[in-house]
């Protein structure tokens, strides 16, 4: 999303001291664009020496075998993530996305879906505490997303995106906001 020369991006990049989460993603998964998988490695790859960990969507794991190898022989983490902008999948699909994770040797899991219902959130918190093999980061969107942030961060979501601009996902949290929440709660 990041629509800047990259030397302007590396200049910039290097005034960050926290820690470092590069992704390029897939457009059917919320990536602007319609970049292909080549086009996204290479952007990844071009800053890979300033990031902390990657977010590669589990559809884009075996087309990116050699990024993520890259990054883990760079002792950079992999984040396998999985979204679905349209509602909460079936518990055999959001498994599945663990067990995906698992067999391309991730070092955690992030699941965003559409939350339609209170059910769907029910649902999303089982998941977070049943899957305990990988670190997960699970978060709702939609209608029920900001509510759906601060409680499944409260009960152990590993990560917990929220945005410094504009939202990029619906449900979230401008940064500072669920800093804060979530130190009240």
């Amino acid at each position: 999303m990041i629509d800047l020369p990259e030397a302007e991006i590396r200049a910039l990049a290097a005034q960050i001291t926290l820690p470092i989460i590069l992704t390029a993603r897939h457009p059917d998964e919320g990536g602007l664009g319609d970049l292909d998988t080549a086009r996204r490695t290479a952007l990844i790859e071009a800053h890979l020496d300033r990031a902390t960990l990657i977010d590669i969507e589990l559809r884009s794991a075996l087309d990116m075998q050699p990024l993520i190898r890259q990054a883990q022989s760079r002792r950079i983490g992999v984040i396998g993530s999985f979204h679905d902008f349209h509602g909460t999948p079936s518990d055999d699909v959001l498994r599945g996305a663990a067990d995906m994770a698992l067999q391309f040797n991730l070092e955690a899991v992030k699941i965003a879906t559409t939350l339609r219902s209170p059910g769907d959130l029910a649902r999303l918190l089982q998941l977070l505490d049943t899957m305990k093999r990988l670190p997960f980061s699970v978060m709702g969107m939609g209608a029920l997303g900001r509510a759906s942030r601060l409680v499944l961060a409260k009960c152990g979501s590993v990560l917990n995106y929220a945005h410094l601009g504009e939202s990029n996902a619906p449900g979230q949290w401008p940064a500072r906001q669920l800093k804060e929440l979530l130190r009240e709660l």
